[in-house]
């Protein structure tokens, strides 16, 4: 397995949905319209990036699995624990420049 660190600034992402929901004809009331939204963070720091890695098969080179990436999160009084939580997916391959 390898683990390598990229040092972020970090990253807000928002998501906003709308949508009309339909008048039914017989109904006396009007078009509803709705707008909801939803916050993804990944704070200022280390992302990590975990990833399987075994022989290739051919000589000198070496086989990824698709990878995981990782921020830790703190909690407890004053950060006393942590947990790495899932925020994303990567694939590398090997150049080989002979």
């Amino acid at each position: 397995m390898i683990r390598f660190s990229i040092d972020t600034t970090g990253l807000t992402r928002t998501v906003q949905t709308t949508g009309t929901i339909t008048k039914i004809f017989w109904s006396d009331s009007d078009e509803v319209r709705t707008l909801t939204s939803s916050s993804y963070s990944i704070p200022p720091g280390f992302v990590y990036a975990d990833s399987i890695i075994r022989y290739g098969s051919i000589p000198r080179t070496y086989d990824m699995d698709e990878g995981i990436l990782c921020a830790e999160q703190t909690s407890g009084l004053f950060g006393v624990s942590s947990k790495m939580i899932p925020c994303g997916k990567f694939r590398a391959r090997m150049i080989n420049e002979e």
